[in-house]
């Protein structure tokens, strides 16, 4: 999914239903969206930043999650355990501090996602032109990195099934 083809608003305005337990009163996209990656095996966010900061973007998406889950439970299981990141970011410019703020929230979690972290500058590209994917030791690490995140899932499975 490209989140800027999608309807992705952020908390405003409303009177907590959320909190309520009653349906939220925003309507667009995100709550189709979480209910693809609870059904996705891996999520992988790959995030700009900008000014040393995660795109606002994901923030909406990731505040609404308090109206689309209704238990810490259910949204640890179901969705925070298969995110993983993927920033796009040079770290003269705070990539590594976007990282960390994409990790915060999975500080006292027990676990943390897989993450890979793209400085532009280190392949003489721009990061805002899109045209990083092009290089090929970018397309390499990609792919690597996707590989891992699969191993990982089969590892998983594995395990669950010699639980039982």
């Amino acid at each position: 999914m490209k989140a800027s083809q999608l309807d992705i608003r952020s908390c405003n305005h409303c009177n907590y239903e959320c909190f309520a337990n009653k349906e939220c009163p925003i309507k667009d996209d995100t709550p189709d969206i979480y209910k693809k990656c609870e059904n996705a095996d891996i999520v992988i966010f790959a995030i700009p930043t900008y000014g040393a900061h995660l795109s606002s973007m994901y923030f909406a998406f990731a505040e609404r999650s308090q109206a689309i889950f209704k238990s810490f439970d259910h949204y640890t299981k179901s969705f925070l355990k298969k995110i993983n990141f993927i920033i796009v970011g040079n770290l003269s410019a705070g990539g590594d501090m976007a990282l960390h703020e994409a990790l915060y929230s999975f500080a006292n979690l027990g676990f943390w996602p897989e993450v890979l972290l793209f400085p532009s500058r280190e392949y003489r590209k721009n990061s805002i032109n899109g045209d990083l994917i092009e290089v090929p030791e970018v397309k390499k690490r990609l792919d690597e990195f996707v590989k891992m995140l699969v191993k990982n899932v089969e590892r998983r499975r594995s395990a669950s099934v010699k639980s039982k």
